[in-house]
């Protein structure tokens, strides 16, 4: 249950169809070329779901060239308040995943944390940590993959190497926001199992 200054800009400034009504299950899809996947979520305590949040306008004012990444979007989002802030949770989902797709992650994730703070700016609430989440059925990562082409093992002049085992395994991806500002955000894969056709998988977020 949302407070009354929370409420008012819900009601009176969000599109009614934005956010979710609020509850502590969602069950979150995403239809694919690679299948359909269906997430059951479990949230504690106070929560903004915006679910199939890459299908819904968001902000209009970024560089949105293909450089940056700033077009790409996670798949959900859900805000969850602790104490006097909150935490955003975001949630990718995919059938495979391997090296070059953790790559477009990183960019959707960073993208989505960078509308995110918008929408909290005008919702007057903080986000106190970020976390995300990649749904998947098959893990096709490979070590290799940078030994056999070098172009892989170089980082841009000023940017760190990014080493998407590593980041995958160790769950942690660091993303630049600005000029010598860099977020880590921690990362949880979650492995989906396919029934009838359909990737399933459950996730729970604590409070």
């Amino acid at each position: 249950m949302h407070d009354a200054r929370l409420n008012f800009v819900l009601q009176e400034f969000i599109a009614p169809e934005y956010i979710e009504a609020e509850c502590s299950d969602y069950l979150l899809t995403e239809n694919q070329d690679s299948g359909y996947t269906e997430l059951t979520l479990h949230v504690k305590g106070e929560n903004i779901c915006i679910a199939q949040y890459d299908k819904k306008n968001r902000c209009g004012f970024w560089n949105r060239g293909q450089r940056n990444g700033l077009s790409k979007c996670v798949d959900h989002a859900i805000l969850q308040r602790v104490g006097d802030s909150w935490i955003l949770h975001m949630i990718e989902m995919k059938g495979r995943m391997d090296n070059r797709k953790w790559f477009d992650v990183r960019l959707k994730n960073r993208a989505s944390y960078l509308d995110m703070r918008v929408l909290c700016a005008a919702l007057g609430i903080r986000i106190k940590a970020v976390y995300a989440y990649t749904t998947y059925a098959e893990n096709r990562f490979s070590t290799t993959e940078h030994r056999t082409n070098p172009r892989m093992m170089a980082a841009p002049l000023g940017k760190r190497y990014i080493d998407p085992v590593k980041e995958w395994t160790q769950g942690k991806m660091h993303v630049t926001v600005g000029l010598n500002e860099e977020l880590v955000i921690l990362h949880q894969a979650v492995q989906m199992k396919r029934q009838n056709g359909v990737l399933r998988g459950e996730l729970a977020i604590p409070d």
